[in-house]
């Protein structure tokens, strides 16, 4: 009897468990690792250089002179190019993630159905970095979710989904880079 006893309570706290288990991380999330997560939206500025990353569809993600200044802290973004979005981050002091996987999950590409691209980069505490985006070509202007995650070594580093829309919808923003407006 006692056995069935310690089972029926096994089940019960198993029961609970696996839906407090199974409870999905705030996003926006930072890791308690991450010293710094700014999100938001900034004008794209032109590469200085780029890299190869195969798991993208250009094939390269493009290395930027700086760290941009956000236009806006949000995750509202108008699907315009000339617009970049992504978030500024930095690790603890003296931490260092190297690699850490990139993934940007979107809504299907119209010419290609790609919807997940990957890259490595580092990200430390020996001050901020970029992971953005930038609408550079009109097949990439797709609505909806896009939802930009950092890990290391199993751990979820950063989680920040953007809702793309039409510029229209948020005619500030779309103005704020000084880009033309696509109708």
């Amino acid at each position: 009897m006692q056995a069935s006893t310690v089972s029926a309570a096994a089940a019960v706290l198993l029961c609970v468990a696996v839906p407090l288990a199974a409870q999905e991380r705030p996003d926006p999330y930072k890791s308690p690792l991450i010293d710094s997560l700014v999100y938001g939206v900034y004008c794209a500025e032109p590469a200085i250089d780029i890299e190869e990353a195969p798991d993208t569809a250009a094939g390269v993600v493009n290395i930027v002179p700086g760290i941009p200044e956000m236009r806006a802290v949000t995750t509202l973004v108008p699907a315009q190019l000339g617009i970049g979005f992504g978030v500024i981050v930095e690790a603890r002091d003296g931490v260092v993630f190297d690699p850490a996987g990139i993934t940007i999950t979107h809504p299907p590409y119209p010419d290609s159905g790609i919807a997940v691209e990957r890259w490595s980069t580092v990200v430390d505490g020996d001050g901020p970095g970029l992971v953005g985006f930038s609408f550079e070509a009109e097949t990439e202007l797709v609505p909806g979710a896009w939802t930009f995650e950092a890990e290391h070594a199993g751990e979820l580093l950063f989680r920040v989904t953007f809702e793309v829309m039409p510029p229209a919808l948020l005619p500030a923003l779309s103005a704020a880079c000084g880009v033309a407006t696509l109708s």
